[in-house]
């Protein structure tokens, strides 16, 4: 039954059958046969064969719904076996935020990678505010960023991390290190350069200003400049008007102190807010607790081995 329900997922993918039978590596005779078994089963048609593509009947929209379901039931069970079978024989799916996480998000998948070298890890870019609909989706297993609101996510479990103070920095000649005293308003008379931020970021900057906008929706901040790598951010920055921001220990770099100027405004409001997250409602994985300790010591390490480091009250 499992295997009827794939090839008719197929057909109503390609609309063929002919592309449906390559998708899922039969020959079409078999493919049709399938189908037919499986229409018997419910019996009703599920497929109107037309003369370019094949469309689901209204019976086959409800069949091929309740495929969907199935299929993703079994691959969720096939998971949970494997969890069940080794740590070291798994793979740990992580959805990471924005530039700073990347950073040490990174050293604590190595320390994993070195305790558990069979364990395969999956690095996955992912938005802090499209985490929440990927652990849903059971597209990542754990994620870390900032994910904004999660009202509508009961089952989501949320570990937060040590809020840390951050900071805009500009290029060297830059106009704003030519003012004695920076506030918001200057700032906000620059292109920001910096990947989607969450919507108290957008409260508590300027309306309407340089520095970007409020999405359509309200739910996140866009900056003028939408990028989500540091380097590239980096590379913006030191090469035009735009500035930017980071965790303030992130930026106490002999590198970054050479190339950019860390400008004297640092409100309370503008810190990190970061988290690890995984389901409340799906088998963790084995590997879940060691990476949460790893993220929580790497954080640690980039955040506290810093001249100065602190964290926000």
């Amino acid at each position: 039954m499992i295997r009827r329900f794939e090839m008719a997922i197929a057909i109503e993918t390609h609309r063929s059958f002919h592309r449906a039978a390559r998708a899922v590596g039969v020959s079409q005779p078999a493919l049709t046969r399938a189908l037919q078994s499986l229409e018997r089963e419910f019996g009703a048609r599920l497929f109107e064969r037309g003369k370019t593509e094949a469309q689901p009947t209204a019976f086959g929209r409800i069949v091929l719904a309740h495929g969907h379901r199935i299929l993703a039931e079994v691959a969720e069970a096939r998971r949970e076996v494997d969890l069940l079978s080794s740590l070291e024989a798994g793979e740990l799916k992580i959805g990471v935020g924005s530039a700073g996480p990347q950073q040490w998000v990174g050293r604590a998948i190595g320390e994993l990678c070195v305790a558990y070298p069979k364990l395969r890890v999956s690095n996955i870019g992912l938005a802090g505010l499209d985490q929440p609909d990927a652990l849903m989706a059971g597209e990542v297993d754990v994620a870390v960023g900032e994910p904004g609101d999660l009202a509508g996510y009961p089952d989501i479990v949320l570990a937060r991390l040590p809020r840390r103070p951050c900071a805009f920095f500009c290029r060297k000649d830059h106009p704003l290190t030519r003012l004695a005293k920076v506030e918001l308003e200057h700032i906000a008379a620059f292109p920001f350069a910096a990947p989607r931020l969450s919507r108290r970021f957008g409260m508590n900057f300027p309306a309407n200003s340089a520095m970007g906008s409020m999405s359509a929706d309200g739910e996140c901040f866009e900056p003028a400049i939408l990028c989500p790598t540091w380097t590239a951010i980096c590379q913006i920055v030191s090469s035009s008007d735009a500035v930017s921001g980071r965790a303030r220990p992130l930026l106490n770099t002999p590198e970054i102190e050479a190339e950019f100027t860390i400008l004297p405004f640092m409100p309370p409001w503008f810190c990190t807010e970061h988290s690890i997250m995984w389901r409340r409602d799906r088998m963790p994985h084995p590997a879940l607790k060691a990476f949460c300790d790893a993220v929580r010591r790497a954080e640690a390490f980039m955040m506290t081995d810093k001249k100065t480091a602190r964290a926000v009250a």
